[in-house]
């Protein structure tokens, strides 16, 4: 048995990993609160696609996070 298949059946068999509902929602916290820091910023950028940004965020999580970074690295802070 693959330790794929062995955390399949203990997932199956109602045992759980070790994760919790207060982890669960700070990390849907952390996520909600970096796509509206993202969308805020985009608008304060004057940006056409900030609506875009934010809903991409909270689909997506890391990689619009990361490709918003890089794109307006140069930019510096918005006004």
């Amino acid at each position: 048995m693959t330790a794929a298949e062995s955390t399949a059946m203990a997932l199956l068999s109602g045992i759980s990993l070790p994760w919790s509902l207060p982890l669960t929602l700070v990390v849907y916290a952390v996520v909600v609160a970096a796509a509206v820091w993202i969308y805020r910023d985009a608008r304060a950028r004057g940006s056409r696609y900030a609506v875009v940004w934010g809903l991409s965020t909270l689909v997506f999580t890391i990689l619009p996070v990361l490709a918003y970074l890089y794109l307006h690295r140069d930019a510096g802070p918005a006004r």
